[in-house]
């Protein structure tokens, strides 16, 4: 057996060790995962199924809205795994003590690339591909297909997902061939640089001047509308092959299927010949002539507000510091912060094509669907592997004069304290932008506020109950099984969030088309549920998080 291919094979074996290792407790939490993947994908699957088979039964209109969506969700999952395979590499493949082990045997470097690459290419994407099977069995029952076209759209799912990864190993061995010195921060700078622009060409090209839906009066303007519509995506990128394609009415559209999966595979074979080639004429080189450079020492002077901070409250100052002077970390974080103003930037036209106020309750509670959305998966990123990242220092912690509880109530009021600061920032910009109802608005603001302390204990408590004090990588702590766990009861608690309150907002919406309704009983009914919901999840996992704090054995 070669080298790498025993090397990822102990890789699984070592994680189905500790995965079904005998140990107390083990039994709950592997049912506790199964359980939680399977409410996922169910629930995923019955939720893509309502919606893709909403849009097609409309006559017209549905299949080209369909197509929309679908092109643009797989632009979003290309440029999201291209920006977390760019991030997670250059840590992966250089700055890393296994790799400098590794140069030590008698690895081929182009088998060590090859290896770290996998690597690299498992924990950027399962979390994608995931996703994709409630999405892509959803389409193939929405569309009355078998399953042959459900394993062949998943199979040009998965070749989808080479591709961001091909691109971004190409861009960072380029850098690193111009650049030889490339650190994190240089990284993030180019990053930025590439956000910009493409923010910058969104703005410009991606916002043409839309016809208000309103002032559609005639049979040719609205079948120019649908024709923007279906003609939304580019035929240069690779979500539009990928819409086509599981959109081709097969098999009389065989033919087309066949171009758009042609596209995709011959153009990961092309790409990945050039990353080999790349890596072939840089990687080595690049590894073995690298120096090792301290960090920069920034942050080290103590300023006043920073001192009364850490007298009052040292473990959130100590964690905020860390984050500071770790780029990995900011570097995620700000370009978070960069896709959402893409994202705000995309809003402004939404006032001009949806002028009638039941169109805007709808948007603006979308809106706030999207909001608790990303809170969800930014808890995950960033609050759940707060506790783990103590890493062996956790003993000292513990043997410290510090409490459990002090220790999770200073996490919690640290991280909770930047989320309600991104959260309410975001609705206030969103629905200024928007133009939203004040009613709507205020309902925003509060309802996100309670999300907030919500969203951060299920993290930060899921975090104490399943914690990995041998992993550094964030990225990674949050790729375990945990992590699912964690992001699933996130994105659960914002669904039934959601749900609750879209009633009240529909007879909300009703009562202003009709002047008739009455709303009051069930908003009050509504946020009485939601409270007692927000209530549990804030609640209970902290409580049980404590407790196996205090138990923990580091």
């Amino acid at each position: 057996m070669s080298l790498p291919l025993h090397l990822i094979t102990t890789l699984f074996r070592a994680s189905a060790s500790q995965i079904f290792a005998p140990r107390r407790g083990r039994l709950l939490q592997l049912s506790s995962y199964l359980f939680a993947v399977a409410v996922f994908l169910v629930g995923g699957y019955f939720l893509f199924y309502k919606i893709f088979a909403y849009l097609l039964a409309l006559e017209d209109i549905g299949r080209p809205l369909l197509f929309r969506l679908l092109s643009t969700s797989f632009l979003t999952f290309f440029l999201m795994l291209f920006l977390s395979n760019l991030i997670t590499s250059l840590s992966t493949l250089y700055y890393s003590p296994e790799v400098d082990y590794l140069l030590a045997t008698p690895m081929e470097p182009s088998k060590l690339f090859g290896y770290r690459f996998l690597q690299n290419f498992f924990f950027s994407t399962w979390a994608t591909l995931i996703l994709g099977l409630p999405l892509l069995a959803a389409l193939t029952a929405a569309r009355h297909q078998n399953l042959l076209h459900f394993l062949l759209y998943l199979a040009a799912l998965l070749v989808f997902t080479l591709l961001p990864a091909f691109l971004a190993m190409a861009a960072l061995l380029v850098l690193i061939k111009i650049f030889p010195r490339l650190g994190l921060r240089q990284l993030l700078g180019f990053l930025l640089l590439f956000l910009a622009l493409a923010a910058w060409a969104f703005f410009l090209f991606g916002q043409p001047k839309g016809m208000v839906i309103a002032q559609i009066d005639t049979m040719p303007e609205l079948e120019h509308y649908l024709s923007q519509l279906a003609l939304v995506g580019s035929p240069l990128l690779p979500g539009t092959w990928l819409a086509r394609l599981v959109l081709a009415p097969l098999p009389a559209a065989l033919g087309e299927a066949l171009k758009m999966a042609w596209l995709l595979l011959i153009t990961a074979v092309f790409w990945g010949a050039l990353c080999s080639w790349l890596a072939g004429k840089v990687y080595y080189h690049a590894l073995t002539g690298r120096v090792n450079t301290s960090p920069d020492r920034g942050f080290t002077k103590s300023f006043g507000p920073a001192s009364r901070l850490a007298g009052l409250l040292p473990i959130a100052a100590k964690d905020a510091l860390l984050f500071l002077r770790d780029p990995g970390q900011w570097a995620q974080g700000l370009i978070f912060l960069s896709l959402l103003v893409i994202y705000l930037g995309g809003l402004r036209t939404y006032p001009l094509l949806f002028t009638f106020p039941v169109w805007k309750v709808a948007i603006a509670f979308l809106n706030f669907a999207f909001a608790g959305y990303i809170l969800a998966t930014l808890s995950v990123r960033f609050v759940f592997p707060v506790i783990s990242l103590e890493g062996p220092m956790m003993w000292l912690m513990r043997s410290a004069p510090v409490s459990a509880k002090r220790l999770l109530m200073e996490k919690s009021a640290l991280n909770l304290a930047v989320a309600l600061l991104l959260t309410e920032t975001l609705s206030l910009l969103s629905n200024r932008i928007l133009n939203t109802l004040p009613q709507m608005r205020l309902l925003s603001h509060l309802s996100l506020g309670l999300m907030c302390l919500a969203i951060t204990s299920l993290a930060l408590g899921l975090g104490a109950i399943f914690p990995d004090f041998k992993e550094r990588n964030p990225s990674r702590i949050a790729s375990g099984l945990g992590g699912l766990l964690a992001a699933l009861a996130g994105l659960g608690y914002v669904g039934l969030s959601v749900v609750v309150l879209a009633w009240p907002a529909y007879l909300y919406a009703a009562n202003l088309w009709k002047s008739n309704l009455s709303y009051s009983g069930a908003l009050l009914t509504a946020l009485g549920i939601f409270g007692l919901l927000s209530a549990v999840a804030i609640y209970l996992p902290l409580r049980v998080g404590l407790k196996a704090l205090e138990r923990q054995e580091v």
